[in-house]
């Protein structure tokens, strides 16, 4: 029997955890299955990006463009924890947790939900910034860092966008000059002050799993 690759897996993962989610999450969870998809969306592009690896191919930079476009909607997902609050988990007298299966059903379907979508978006934002190096400046070893940390801000503007403007990327393709009347109205300080704390927070997340690659505990 032939062994699944990676990105095969991946693939049968997500569509298992998005059925998952459609079955058993109900209102108010139940936009969550859609974010889920959203986020995976950057991921399955970051695979058809790496069969057109040629800076010469329209395709390469067509499929590059649609990712780069998609990929907030990856780490995104973290932010949907928030909405954990809605589950009002203490109790009213005591303050302590709740002990309710269904609660932390949701919060571990939750959970699953932003890590799965943070961890293997950051993968292959990390496969995509190595490979950019290896084709436009292959002489500068380090040359990735920078794109993980361009890619990492411009996400973090995606971020705001959707989380504050409740805008998807859709919207880009559907009324792109109302979009970017939108994206002009959004600079302040308290935006710039929340794009960086995510830019750290993916700073940190590639940090973690490029640290964990270089161990064997894995």
């Amino acid at each position: 029997m032939p062994k699944l690759s990676y990105q095969w897996k991946l693939r049968l993962y997500f569509l298992i955890l998005l059925a998952t989610l459609q079955l058993l999450l109900k209102s108010p969870f139940n936009f969550m299955a859609l974010n889920v998809f959203l986020a995976y969306l950057p991921i399955e592009f970051g695979f058809w990006v790496q069969h057109f690896a040629d800076r010469r191919s329209l395709a390469f930079w067509s499929l590059l463009f649609l990712w780069l476009i998609f990929y907030p909607n990856a780490p995104y997902v973290m932010t949907d924890l928030f909405h954990l609050s809605w589950l009002h988990p203490h109790t009213s007298t005591t303050g302590i947790l709740r002990s309710d299966p269904k609660m932390w059903l949701i919060f571990a379907l939750m959970v699953l939900s932003a890590f799965s979508c943070a961890i293997f978006g950051t993968v292959e934002m990390a496969r995509l910034s190595r490979l950019l190096e290896k084709m436009l400046t292959p002489k500068f070893s380090h040359s990735h860092l920078i794109w993980v940390g361009c890619f990492s801000f411009l996400s973090g503007i995606g971020i705001y966008i959707g989380r504050f403007l409740r805008l998807h990327s859709i919207y880009l393709f559907i009324t792109p000059s109302w979009f970017f009347n939108q994206l002009l109205s959004i600079w302040s300080w308290p935006m710039l002050k929340f794009v960086l704390i995510m830019t750290i927070l993916q700073l940190l997340l590639y940090w973690c799993l490029h640290l964990i690659k270089q161990t064997d505990l894995m």
